[in-house]
């Protein structure tokens, strides 16, 4: 043989050697048999699989809200007139009823303290009257006329009208008088003061100033119109759920919230719905207008936590394979919320069901199974 031929076929022989150790290599590196059932001696079907453990799992589900005062009040004056003094400032806390502004009262006292002298007037006008209609009355027809009994009760009327009259214009010289002094109507912060004393105000004018309730107060969020009729069927909206809140630099509010109502229409365009929280506010932590995150924290009881790629999604709902003894099932599950990377569904298995954890394919009704108990060490993997 020739020197070039016994080359050619020296490089023939490298190949084929190194074919065989390529595919030697494959074989004792491919895959294990976890996520896929394997075949076991006598065509047995090897499934692995591991105890269904049923526990108590807290999920949180997380909404966008805004903060909203419950109450917030625009002070208006009354009545007009010149400020006479103002005893708030912008961001002072005050308590309902204490005084805010006082407009010059020296117009209104004159009007009350007329007002209280035409009352005195008009009372003895109609006590005169009241006097002289009984008089004429008891003296009989036959002391005087009937003309003249008409007379004294007309009169009588007349006057008994104009006391009427004259208290009532006395008790609205009063209330003008009182609405000299503004007080605060609910306890909360004042807002921007921009008032000197000796302006001049008037109903018709640009409010006083604004006073804002800050405790407790209020978060708004709205939730899907899934999650609310998933609320609605437990009875009770937010029922043994906690409402926490996540603020803008990433700390969870001390206090929890209180769930108050929702709103009594889907939103169409979102298919949401608003739902109402109040929320102790005692430090001011919580703002009016800021956006907050909301969770709302539930807790399952005999929940079970199984990986996602071990349940199939179907158009018909959700299902398992488990085993039971030496028979493989298909149970469809209720799968309630989804937790890191399983999800949560509802206990409904039976005693002594283990969940498989391979890929089962379609396997025949003849198919000869053989369980194997992953231990721990497998089941974390």
């Amino acid at each position: 043989m020739e020197y070039g031929e016994e080359k050619k076929t020296h490089g023939i022989w490298l190949m084929l050697l190194l074919a065989v150790a390529v595919a030697a290599g494959w074989f004792w590196l491919r895959p294990g048999p976890s996520h896929k059932a394997a075949a076991g001696s006598g065509n047995e079907l090897v499934l692995h699989t591991a105890p269904l453990r049923p526990q108590d799992v807290t999920v949180e589900k997380s909404y966008i809200g805004y903060v909203t005062p419950i109450n917030d009040v625009e002070v208006m004056p009354y009545i007009s007139g010149f400020l006479e003094d103002i005893y708030v400032e912008g961001g002072q806390e005050v308590a309902a009823g204490d005084t805010l502004v006082v407009i010059r009262q020296n117009e209104y006292k004159a009007k009350l303290d007329s007002a209280a002298a035409q009352v005195l007037e008009a009372k003895a006008n109609f006590n005169n009257a009241q006097v002289y209609y009984r008089r004429i009355r008891n003296a009989g027809a036959k002391a005087v006329s009937k003309t003249e009994i008409d007379n004294a009760k007309a009169s009588y009327l007349s006057a008994e009208a104009q006391l009427a009259n004259a208290e009532a214009n006395h008790e609205l010289a009063k209330v003008n008088y009182d609405y000299t002094i503004i007080q605060a109507p609910i306890s909360g912060i004042v807002g921007n003061v921009s008032l000197t004393r000796g302006d001049y105000v008037a109903p018709s004018e640009q409010p006083l100033l604004s006073i804002i309730q800050y405790n407790p107060i209020r978060v708004v969020f709205s939730i899907t119109d899934k999650d609310y009729l998933e609320e609605v069927g437990k009875g009770s909206l937010f029922a043994g759920e906690k409402i926490r809140l996540r603020l803008a630099d990433g700390r969870i509010f001390e206090q929890p919230g209180t769930y108050r109502f929702a709103d009594n229409q889907i939103n169409r365009n979102t298919n949401s719905i608003a739902v109402y929280a109040d929320f102790a506010n005692e430090d001011k932590t919580l703002v009016a207008n800021a956006y907050v995150d909301v969770l709302i924290e539930k807790k399952y009881t005999d929940g079970i936590l199984i990986k996602q790629e071990l349940v199939t999604l179907t158009p018909d709902g959700s299902y398992v394979y488990v085993v039971n003894g030496s028979r493989l099932d298909k149970v469809k599950v209720d799968v309630v919320a989804v937790v890191g990377g399983s999800y949560l569904v509802r206990n409904g298995f039976r005693q002594g069901d283990r969940i498989v954890l391979d890929k089962v394919e379609i396997i025949r009704k003849d198919q000869k199974i053989k369980v194997v108990a992953a231990d721990d060490a497998q089941e974390e993997k």
